[in-house]
């Protein structure tokens, strides 16, 4: 996927999130996921949309994979933020260890 096209893609699937159109933006980031596994910019959006969509379980796994990706790349404040979010998403669920 070139750099314009993923621009589009994700301009399109910000605006799905933003009117709540939780199907067409895990469409959109679902696209986007595939060629870039590893973008948490993309990741974290993504598992909001399933979140919202009611898909709690792919919702959190997600979420963990980007606490890994903002771990890994020591960024303690992010993998902070995103915990601090999913632990009150998933009050009953441990967080991960990174």
């Amino acid at each position: 996927m070139n750099e314009k096209t993923k621009l589009v893609l994700i301009r399109c699937a910000r605006v799905y999130l933003a009117t709540k159109n939780w199907d067409k933006a895990v469409a959109e980031y679902e696209t986007l996921y595939a060629d870039f596994p590893d973008d948490p910019y993309i990741i974290e959006p993504l598992a909001k949309a399933y979140y919202e969509k009611g898909d709690k379980f792919k919702s959190k796994n997600l979420y963990e994979k980007v606490i890994a990706i903002f771990a890994s790349k020591g960024d303690e404040i992010k993998v902070l933020r995103i915990k601090t979010d999913i632990s009150k998403m998933f009050p009953d669920t441990p967080l991960p260890e990174q």
